[in-house]
């Protein structure tokens, strides 16, 4: 398709968007829209040249969101794909993040408060007591910083407040679901507030493991401190202390090619997953993970026009995570990651507003990380032979079956080498090259590690010229310099395998097991431009044009002689038309866009070194358009609704007209249509109180996970399905009382939110299964 049809196709799509008010009665009357800060500065969503998606908190309570994957139910263009709280994947537009090797780069920002919590061992927290998030679509470099090559999501938290406030709520459901959330706000004196709150969610898991336990649970439990204060009145200030904790069981990796005990290979039924060998000091499968954080927010009023803001945040966390990656009960691999991170950021942002034509901010930025992946792994030799039999039988130049042969004529006749449910148990290679009869260890353990520092620094600058009382003209600009380390080491824990004698079977062995690394500096520029027009009161237009930068990776790369390869920088160029038109009786936005990147960068797990390399896939185009909206359809019944198209995939060949590998291929959790509506419904109300009806329903059409569509035949997809989620709330006539019947996929639909997995590497691809209906009761009071 040429870029002219591209154009034309995502324009039909959003045509109805634009040509909408001219369909229904202008109305000066409209209604109050959500002020969001996206970009640094107070303002109506209505008036901001970018496609945000903001939550305020009553919102966020109609529809139920509590976590990214509720949030993504409802924001067009956002995929959240959660295998655990230490395994969480974020897709904009098609564009993923869930790579969790700390060489690793990101493409989508997380923030809180203003403090990057993008790494993706620690990017997942739980959404409690929030006043407000903002998604922002497309490349977001002057705003968002360092990993928003296509866009950020910027959770906003309940500051304290100078009055004494409180609420609980508690809830109790099916497959053991208890959770507990509320906060209390002190007044400490005129102007100074503490708040403390939390959430505790605890769930068994829905799938069932015949190795004992179950999979797929959750068990989190998170508290925050917030210390606010306005000394005066050019200063405030607030201090916020977070912590989570995450102990929930083992992730359901269940296995396409070998059935359970007593079973199947359904990834709906029952499971057969375990750990062996006193791995790990005999820890069981599941999560152990920690997030603690700190961060400082000060703004100084230096004059009616000027504000200096600083941003102090300190994060870190450590994370241990026992899995059974091969998904099934033969003691094949039994892998541990053991992450831990820290970072630091300083921001200070000095911004002007002096209520005439010219706005704008100028800042700097400090941010320095570190963090480091141990990854043990333990195999049963003789299990592990069967499965990589091809690959050894490559190794003596032969087949399977030659090898079989030559087995017989060593005394071994009518072996079956590469069955792993009845494994030979020597060693093949001590036998036809050393003439010697080596029995194969029941376990046998090694290790890889990768860890990353890097130091970056951000000079920034954006700016909006009123050139009108209807035409704004606004453009940024940022300039970062990377310093990055990156460094690993592969080692036997208890001498040479004896599969293949060497050092390591799959870990790539570093000279003397030692730790090897490689530096870099990089630096760039990105930017954005955008006018918008402010056809009336009701409706705002707007395009833009904007450079995203994903930064250079360096990572290990076992067919690399130094152990270490660099993919560059992944650059797009990103061209988006926008509207916003808030009426009497609600509001509607959205845009078109296209997109064409260069240098994408993909990430495959490659078992030779255990680990994930990246890879470049050369050039990709994408285009779509995304719908959303609220609307008062009664006085008593407010619906919302939005929808997104996104086609987006690799080009047919690169600049030079070669041809790319993954040529015509669809971009991973990148599908083509979602829909998501939500109606909050007063059915009655009286002196009594309100009885409230809230359903929600979100569909997607069919994804793929993994860039190449094709992979083991096609089956790693999922196809087109829905969810529908309902609660029917009561409220007394004061709102301080609330009791709430609720349920989530209450059709009990069957899908999946993985599918490939490290299995997949060693050709036994795994599928992780979705949530099951949930339902249940919840209460709560406000004082």
């Amino acid at each position: 398709m040429t870029l002219k049809a591209r154009l034309m196709a995502a324009a039909a799509i959003a045509a109805p968007l634009f040509f909408a008010p001219a369909a229904i009665a202008q109305d000066d009357n409209t209604v109050d829209v959500i002020t969001v800060t996206t970009q640094f500065r107070e303002q109506s969503v209505a008036d901001v040249p970018i496609n945000v998606s903001a939550f305020d908190e009553g919102l966020l309570e109609d529809l139920a969101i509590a976590d990214f994957e509720d949030l993504a139910a409802f924001t067009p263009g956002l995929i959240v794909q959660e295998q655990s709280p230490n395994n969480t994947g974020y897709s904009i537009r098609g564009i993923t993040t869930d790579s969790g090797e700390a060489t690793s780069e990101t493409r989508v920002a997380v923030f809180r408060d203003g403090v990057s919590i993008t790494r993706s061992r620690g990017s997942y927290i739980e959404l409690f007591d929030i006043e407000r998030i903002e998604v922002a679509k497309g490349p977001q470099p002057t705003l968002f910083g360092r990993g928003a090559l296509i866009g950020g999501i910027n959770i906003i938290q309940n500051k304290a407040e100078d009055e004494n406030s409180g609420s609980f709520e508690m809830g109790f459901g099916n497959e053991g679901q208890v959770e507990a959330r509320g906060h209390y706000n002190f007044r400490l004196a005129d102007g100074y507030g503490l708040r403390i709150s939390g959430v505790s969610r605890e769930r068994d898991g829905y799938i069932a493991n015949t190795e004992g336990g179950d999979l797929q649970g959750r068990d989190t439990q998170a508290v925050r401190l917030v210390l606010s204060g306005t000394p005066n009145d050019v200063f405030s200030f607030d201090l916020i202390a977070n912590y989570q904790q995450d102990t929930p069981p083992g992730t359901s990796f269940k296995s396409g090619t070998l059935p359970a005990v007593g079973g199947d290979t359904d990834p709906f039924t029952a499971a057969s997953l375990n750990t062996f060998g006193g791995f790990e000091g005999g820890a069981e499968l599941g999560l152990d993970r920690e997030v603690r954080e700190l961060t400082f927010l000060a703004d100084f009023q230096l004059s009616d026009a000027w504000t200096l803001n600083a941003i102090t945040g300190w994060r870190d966390f450590d994370s241990v995570e026992i899995f059974d990656p091969d998904g099934m009960a033969l003691p094949f691999l039994v892998i541990a990651e053991d992450a831990t991170g820290e970072q630091f950021s300083q921001e200070f942002r000095l911004s002007y507003d002096a209520g005439g034509a010219w706005t704008g901010s100028l800042g700097a930025l400090y941010f320095h990380e570190e963090g480091e992946q141990r990854i043990p792994i333990g195999m049963n030799e003789a299990v592990a032979q069967a499965i990589l039999a091809p690959t050894l039988a490559a190794g003596f130049g032969a087949t399977v079956a030659q090898l079989e042969g030559l087995l017989a004529l060593n005394g071994f006749p009518g072996v079956d080498l590469d069955n792993p449910l009845n494994p030979f148990p020597y060693s093949v290679a001590a036998l036809l090259q050393q003439q010697q009869l080596v029995p194969l260890r029941d376990f046998y353990l090694e290790e890889g590690s990768n860890s990353g520092e890097t130091t970056s620094f951000d000079i920034f600058a954006d700016t909006s010229y009123a050139v009108t009382d209807r035409l704004t003209l606004t453009a940024g600009l940022r300039w970062t310099y990377e310093d990055k380390t990156s460094s690993g080491y592969g080692r036997n824990i208890n001498g040479p395998n004896f599969v293949t004698f060497a050092n390591t079977l799959v870990t790539p062995y570093t000279p003397n097991g030692e730790t090897v690394s490689q530096s870099g500096e990089f630096d760039d520029f990105t930017w954005r431009f955008a006018a918008s027009y402010a056809v009336n009161d009701m409706l705002n237009t707007w395009i833009s044009y904007a450079r995203g930068r994903r930064p250079d990776v360096i990572s290990v790369d076992t067919d690399s002689p130094t152990f270490f390869s660099e993919a560059p920088a992944e650059i797009i160029d990103s061209v988006e038309a926008g509207a916003f038109w808030t009426f009497s009786r609600g509001t509607l936005s959205g845009s078109v866009f296209y997109s064409e990147y260069e240098n994408f960068q993909t990430t495959r797990f490659d078992p030779g070194t255990v680990s994930f390399v990246t890879d470049n896939a050369g050039n990709a185009t994408q285009y779509g358009a995304e719908l959303q909206g609220q609307f008062d359809i009664t006085d008593r019944a407010e619906l919302f609704a939005s929808y997104a198209y996104n086609s987006a995939t690799f080009d047919d060949t690169d600049s030079n007209g070669n041809a790319l590998e993954l040529a015509g291929n669809t971009f991973r959790y990148a599908p083509e249509h979602t829909l998501a509506l939500g109606l909050n419904w007063e059915v009655a109300a009286g002196n009594w109180g309100s009885l409230r009806f809230l359903p929600t329903y979100s569909w997607q059409s069919k994804i793929y996970f993994d860039n190449d569509n094709d992979r083991f035949g096609g089956i790693l997809h999922q196809d087109a399905y829905g969810l529908l989620n309902a609660r029917l709330r009561y409220e007394n006539a004061d709102e301080r009382f609330h009791v709430e019947l609720y349920g989530t996929n209450l059709t009990d639909e069957e899908y999946l939110i993985d599918a490939g997995n490290t299995g997949g590497s060693f050709g036994m691809p795994t599928f992780i299964a979705g949530s099951p209906m949930l339902y249940g009761i919840r209460g709560g009071v406000e004082f």
